[in-house]
Order: structure tokens, then C-alpha cells, then sequence
């Protein structure tokens, strides 16, 4: 009978603890995201590996895509859909991907 009703308490923990490990990071969003980026920035324009006008870019893309994501929130009604919360995400990782090149590569675009 108490190995019944331990495996009992067991298989139920595991039943309510399941969607606790499902559940998404949400401590890393938009503005978590848009900050760090921003910091980035800055780090790259300290150390050398971005030279003024690629920090300039930078700082101009993640402005843009901070305005967008209020501009969307707004149309939204107060939050953002899946799919404008999906694109902007997407925008904030080409950005970083593109920092990260000129980051490594140490060297411009030749354009």
C-alpha cells in the first residue's frame, strides 16, 4: 500500500510540474533584449569594434524597431499579437547577427 501511494505522489509531481519546464524564458523580452543590444553598442563603440558610423546605424535600427514595437502596441490594443512580437524579435536578431559580424571580423563592409 505505501508503494502504491508513493508512486502515487510521485506520478504527481511529475504531472504538475511538467507545464512549469514547458513554459518559454519570458525573463528575456523585447525591452530585456532592446537594452542589451543597446549596451552592445556601446561596448563595441568603447572597444573599437565598431567605429562611430556603425554605432550610429546600430542605435538608429534598434530606435526604429523601439518605435515600431510602440506603434504596434498601440494598434494592438495594449499588447502585441504572436506575430508582431515573432517579427520583432526577428528584427532585434538580424541586428545582433549583423553586430556580431563586425564585431569578429574586425574589419567594415566594403560598401
Amino acid at each position: 500500500m505505501k508503494l502504491w501511494m508513493s508512486a502515487g505522489l510521485v506520478a504527481a509531481t511529475l504531472i504538475t510540474a511538467a507545464p512549469a519546464f514547458a513554459q518559454p524564458d519570458t525573463t528575456w523580452n523585447l525591452d530585456r533584449r532592446e537594452n542589451w543590444l543597446q549596451e552592445r553598442i556601446e561596448r563595441g563603440r568603447a572597444d573599437g569594434s565598431l567605429d562611430g558610423r556603425e554605432a550610429r546605424s546600430a542605435e538608429l535600427q534598434l530606435q526604429r524597431i523601439r518605435e515600431q514595437q510602440s506603434d504596434l502596441v498601440i494598434q494592438d490594443g495594449g499588447a502585441l499579437s504572436p506575430a508582431d512580437l515573432g517579427m520583432l524579435e526577428g528584427r532585434l536578431d538580424a541586428l545582433n547577427d549583423r553586430l556580431h559580424w563586425l564585431r569578429a571580423n574586425n574589419e567594415r563592409r566594403p560598401w
